[in-house]
């Protein structure tokens, strides 16, 4: 059996082709003389910050905050920012993975004019509600959020710093269709716009690959007993369910379709790969479900082994999936700033245009404020523990 589409190695080879032709930083410089060095007072940079910080969701958020924390502290201490009179600070903001209080963060953020950019939101259905606030206030944002709908809207402010939906969607499909040979399978969302898109997303190339489709279905957020679902999918005969939402349910479809004796693997998006889903799944009920993930490995990534090192020596812990992301946002930002001056307006463009050689690559955004960076790749509960599935 093969574990890797060839659609999937040719996107792996021309990612690779590109980071070895990036250009570090941005490509003009037009930041103002220096305006002191180590000895004198810096002028304070904000940089806005929101996310689930409690909830569901939370293990990402506080992971992010680490990081981008983690990158402003280097950055403060780098003879650049120090000679450049500058000191980068953060005002993180808690959207607790609702739609409704990321509109509220978003307006507190807008609404501080010492804020001048936003790293955030992380869920798709709270940047999509959070990004027209941004707009009207002319603050670039960098975003982990993958349904496209985001980059559809027009924005000037709004850039992606992960692969999109539907190119997850898609990979996922040949996963499942080609590799793994599954040709009858239910899907299953959570209602939200990254599960609802990514599941539309994965239905559509599964199908025009030639697979059946036995069942689309959707659960609530915060919803626990699944056993009529289970019921339901057991009757239909699945070689496997698909599954586009957060870990926390996921884990619990997992652990009650094994309860159930539905015993095929779960196979889910990138906010199903974390640790914490095989906790709540349980690990026997875990053991071969498939998550794929929006970028590389982190051992993978160009400078990931730097990152964690980095990270643990900070924090005596390692990284979340979406960790070495947030810290590439938080240095564009560092970088756009040392080139254009800290103001929303200047930043908009600078950001939009930005050549960055970092951790996870290089990012580079498109006119929409995608990146040019699509990888993307899977893994399985083995042992215990996610593997990366190779060729």
């Amino acid at each position: 059996m093969r574990y890797r589409t060839k659609k999937a190695l040719a996107l792996a080879i021309a990612i690779l082709m590109l980071a070895g032709t990036a250009l570090a930083g941005c490509g003009s410089d037009n930041s103002e003389e220096p305006r002191g060095n180590g000895d004198v007072e810096r002028a304070q940079v904000k940089i806005g910050f929101a996310a689930p910080l409690t909830g569901d969701n939370a293990v990402y958020g506080q992971g992010m905050k680490r990081a981008v924390e983690l990158a402003f502290k280097e950055a403060n201490n780098s003879e650049e920012v120090r000679s450049a009179g500058y000191e980068f600070v953060l005002r993180a903001e808690d959207d607790q993975g609702d739609p409704k209080q990321a509109v509220n963060v978003a307006n507190l953020l807008a609404g501080d004019t010492d804020v001048i950019g936003v790293i955030g939101h992380f869920n798709s259905g709270c940047t999509i509600p959070a990004s027209p606030v941004y707009e009207d206030a002319g603050m670039a944002m960098v975003t982990v959020s993958s349904n496209p709908q985001i980059t559809a809207q027009g924005f000037s402010v709004v850039n992606r710093i992960v692969a999109r939906d539907d190119a997850q969607g898609a990979f996922a499909a040949q996963l499942v269709f080609e590799d793994f040979g599954y040709t009858r399978v239910a899907v299953v969302d959570d209602s939200t716009p990254y599960g609802q898109g990514l599941a539309d997303e994965f239905v559509k190339t599964f199908e025009t690959l030639g697979g059946e489709l036995l069942a689309r279905e959707a659960i609530q957020t915060r919803e626990v007993d699944f056993s009529a679902l289970v019921t339901r999918l057991k009757s239909l005969e699945p070689e496997a369910v698909y599954y586009a939402g957060a870990h926390t349910e996921g884990g619990l479809i997992s652990k009650q379709m094994n309860e159930g004796d539905l015993a095929v693997p779960l196979i889910g998006g990138d906010i199903i790969f974390s640790e914490e889903y095989i906790t709540i799944a349980g690990t026997a009920n875990a053991e071969g479900d498939v998550a794929t993930m929006l970028g590389l490995p982190l051992d993978q990534q160009a400078r990931g082994q730097d990152f964690k090192a980095a990270y643990e020596a900070e924090y005596g812990a390692g990284p979340e999936a979406y960790d070495s992301y947030a810290y590439d946002a938080a240095a564009i930002f560092v970088q756009a700033v040392l080139a254009s001056g800290p103001s929303r307006a200047e930043l908009v463009p600078a950001v939009r245009g930005i050549v960055y050689d970092g951790v996870t690559g290089t990012t580079q955004f498109d006119e929409n404020g995608d990146t040019l960076n699509q990888a993307i790749s899977a893994y399985r509960v083995t042992d215990g523990a996610w593997a990366q599935i190779m060729e």
